[in-house]
């Protein structure tokens, strides 16, 4: 054999030998945890990432220092988000850092729990290439930092496990119902840190109840564990509520967790629409994917096993079942998508896993063969950094909040009232609140007036009656800026205050206010 051809033979060997090392359960966890690192490491200190994390981490401090979500700081997120970061402050530091780390610890998990899932459908490589692809994904919707869908993600993947474990076996025994039961309690875990969940928990509850019809359970025997499913589902939320009844805050829960959302303002049916188009375009290459991945799978595997057929099916519907829980909410923030890149690298794995799928490109005049793993992998990555890299210039990277905290946190005297700015702000100047409202949005976004439990003028005037010394604002409103309190707040700064400092963060300002003395 000629000297080349064994080479080439030599090296197609070490390269098939090390993806499969990669492959196994243990190498595919330590190349999750390095891809993650890789990934997300660009990010890691930076306190401005995105501003709901901010106000969680902010929140979870709070808690530390006897603040109770929705009476002394209110937002209408479960309080199980809240508890993730209060948990995390107990690592101590200053507290940025330490939920990047924890929230990277979450995506390897649930990469590794969508690795173990696409081996059902999928060879090593194939669901390999999915729990890495998950992780490359993440920073194309915003989920390089905190948002709630990088815990709860975790939650669902492994529920959707215990589900399809217990649907695998060939009778619904007990411990069938024990793993049923086991999803539902973590399908609620995961509903108290998004309402969202709710509908993929939906449908694994009916998969489940369909399954235990199919093995010959009585209708008696499937509605009590309908009946039984549903009591675990809501322990969570319920157990919530009972504690914040018994601190006589039961409806200050129920209408910041369920009924307030119906009070928000619709917004302009253009921008709602383009959200949505730059959602269905960040979607396409990993949802083409699945789709051959999973409608595809016999052709390749034409002796695909009947167990095999069945959790393809399952994950098809799991995949719309999280498609409409985006959909009928509206908004579609980027970070909306982010509970459809698990089932979707899940769907993908079968094309991931085979060798004779990708993209055909033309190098040096011959055709070459890019598989469809590595095409993802490449393409993600790519998204996800020049995304990130966008954020980070048009939101921050953390040196100008740093240098406004440093500035302020010695001279506070009062309260700070941040107007619009980064309510981190509040947790790192330690400044007492000068309203149950802190997250500026609630006071200074149109879409939250009358959808807050209080006027947004009202409380605006009985915050700057109380004169507070230092006010952060913005040079120039922004496009969801609620009009008449942006005109009523300049003309009550004009008057009393003065500006002190001013950053530049992206596109606009910020702008530190101090009341001038007599006024």
């Amino acid at each position: 054999m000629p000297a080349a051809l064994m080479n080439d033979s030599a090296a197609l060997t070490w390269r098939a030998s090390l993806l499969d090392r990669l492959s196994t359960p243990l190498g595919a966890a330590w190349l999750c945890l390095f891809v993650a690192l890789l990934a997300r490491a660009v990010q890691f200190g930076n306190p401005v990432i995105h501003v709901d994390d901010q106000f969680y981490l902010f929140v979870g401090d709070r808690m530390w220092h006897g603040a109770m979500p929705y009476r002394d700081i209110w937002d209408r997120k479960p309080v199980g988000l809240f508890l993730i970061f209060a948990a995390i402050r107990a690592l101590g530091g200053e507290g940025v850092i330490q939920y990047q780390l924890a929230a990277t610890g979450f995506v390897v998990a649930t990469a590794v729990v969508i690795r173990a899932i696409a081996r059902r459908i999928a060879n090593p490589r194939g669901a390999t290439a999915a729990g890495i692809v998950y992780l490359t994904s993440l920073g194309i919707s915003g989920g390089d930092g905190g948002q709630s869908p990088v815990f709860y993600n975790l939650f669902v993947a492994v529920s959707v496990w215990a589900m399809l474990a217990a649907v695998e076996r060939p009778r619904f025994d007990r411990r069938a119902v024990l793993l049923g039961s086991a999803a539902m309690l973590l399908m609620g875990l995961a509903i108290q840190i998004k309402y969202t969940v709710l509908f993929e928990g939906v449908f694994l509850g009916l998969v489940l109840l369909w399954r235990a019809w199919k093995c010959g359970h009585s209708p008696a025997a499937v509605l009590a564990l309908a009946l039984g499913w549903t009591i675990l589902g809501l322990a969570s939320t319920g157990a919530a509520w009972w504690y914040f009844a018994a601190a006589g805050q039961g409806d200050a829960f129920v209408y910041a967790n369920f009924t307030s959302i119906f009070d928000r303002r619709a917004e302009p049916v253009d921008v709602v629409l383009g959200r949505l188009a730059a959602i269905v375009i960040r979607l396409i290459p990993l949802s083409v994917a699945a789709w051959y991945g999973i409608a595809g799978a016999r052709a390749r595997d034409p002796d695909e096993t009947p167990a095999k057929s069945l959790a393809r099916r399952i994950i098809a519907g799991w995949a719309l079942a999280a498609l409409g829980a985006v959909l009928i909410f509206g908004s579609y923030f980027d970070h909306y998508a982010l509970p459809l890149y698990v089932p979707l690298a899940v769907a993908a794995a079968p094309l991931m896993g085979d060798p004779k799928s990708g993209v055909a490109l033309i190098i040096r005049g011959k055709s070459r063969l890019m598989t469809t793993a590595v095409f993802l992998i490449i393409a993600t990555s790519i998204v996800t950094a020049t995304t990130s890299a966008r954020f980070r210039k048009e939101r921050g990277t953390g040196p100008e909040v740093r240098e406004m905290a440093a500035m302020l946190k010695p001279l506070l005297k009062d309260c700070l009232y941040i107007y619009d700015g980064d309510p981190i702000l509040y947790m790192m100047t330690n400044s007492c609140l000068p309203t149950r409202w802190p997250f500026p949005d609630h006071l200074n976004n149109k879409r939250e007036v009358g959808a807050v439990g209080v006027d947004a003028l009202t409380e605006m005037r009985r915050i700057m009656a109380n004169h507070p010394t230092y006010v952060v604002s913005r040079t120039s409103p922004q496009s969801k800026t609620y009009t008449p309190g942006w005109d009523e707040m300049q003309v009550d700064l004009a008057r009393d205050y003065r500006s002190v400092a001013e950053w530049q963060v992206g596109p606009s300002k910020r702008v530190i206010y101090q009341r001038i003395p007599g006024h």
